[in-house]
Parts: C-alpha cells; structure tokens; sequence
C-alpha cells in the first residue's frame, strides 16, 4: 500500500490581502479584477489559462487554441461581471473587445484607478 503525502495549503497572510486589483470600466461595468501576475488572487481556471499563454506565447498558440483561452477569460468575467453581456451586445465587434479587456487586464499598469 502507498503511503498518502497530506499537503496543508499556502496560507494567505494579512499583506497578501493589499494586492491592488485591475481596475477596468467597459461601458456601464466597473469590474475589479485580481492581478493576473500574482497567483495567490487568480481563480485557478485564470491560472491554468494563463500558464497555457506563458509556457508556449501568444503567438505561438494556435488559433483554436487562441480562441479556447478567450473563452476561459470570458466565462469567467461573465460569472464575475453578469451585466457585461449586456454591455458586449452593444459592441460592434465584440471578440475585438473582449480582446481589449483581457489586454487592459495583462498590463494592469495603464487601466483606469478611478474605475
């Protein structure tokens, strides 16, 4: 019989709650999002997304792929953010904007602090 290996999770201490979230307005939604550079705020289906993009690049993942990894972004945002479907149906082009919103998200740096 194998032994069981017990792992006690990471502990989340009192400054790992001053992470600063993404602040982005898209129309009427004011949506604050947890960084995507630090793992301890990320939802683990971001995680698993994001390391897709990290271990091979952008460029490099083919379009389905491409497509497959927008579509984790979204179906999270939508749980989080219910009237953001409201607001892409407004869009003229909604995959541009989805695209523009997961950009804002990975350069955290330039989004709007007062969102």
């Amino acid at each position: 019989m194998s032994e069981i290996i017990d792992i006690t999770p990471s502990a989340i201490t009192d400054t790992d709650l001053d992470a600063k979230p993404v602040k982005i307005k898209y129309g009427s939604v004011a949506m604050q999002l947890p960084r995507l550079d630090d793992s301890r705020q990320l939802p683990i289906e971001i995680l698993t997304a994001g390391l897709s993009v990290t271990a091979r690049g952008w460029d490099n993942l083919t379009n389905d792929e491409q497509i497959g990894i927008l579509a984790v972004f979204l179906a999270y945002l939508q749980r989080e953010y219910p009237r953001l479907s409201r607001e892409l149906d407004k869009s003229g082009d909604k995959i541009k904007d989805i695209g523009l919103i997961i950009q804002a998200w990975g350069t955290w740096e330039d989004t709007d602090p007062k969102a």
